[in-house]
């Protein structure tokens, strides 16, 4: 049961991440630096008017995103007890075991 919560949630979280950073890179620039030297326009993708509706959907973005980050870290901290240094000494260990044989 936890194991399709959080492969669903992992799932979710990357989509989300994704989503963000794209909602962050279209939003229109406060100044108009390099992109007007060369040529570029600081009309956005999505029409004169889109910044309210880019800074809002910026911010719900993150506030998943905080939220499946803080529910995932819950979740491996409650239900998943190895942690990255015991299972590198036990594959350290394995390799040992092996190089004692021969």
């Amino acid at each position: 049961m936890i194991e399709t919560i959080k492969s669903s949630l992992i799932i979710f979280h990357g989509v989300v991440s994704i989503l963000l950073v794209l909602s962050i890179l279209f939003q229109p620039s406060k100044s108009d630096d390099l992109g007007s030297m060369f040529g570029g326009s600081s009309e956005s993708v999505f029409g004169a008017d889109s910044s309210s509706f880019l800074r809002k959907l910026t911010k719900w973005l993150a506030t998943f995103f905080m939220i499946t980050s803080i529910s995932l870290g819950y979740i491996y901290i409650k239900f998943d007890k190895n942690s990255v240094i015991k299972e590198k000494v036990k594959i350290f260990e394995q390799k040992e075991e092996v190089s004692d044989i021969e």
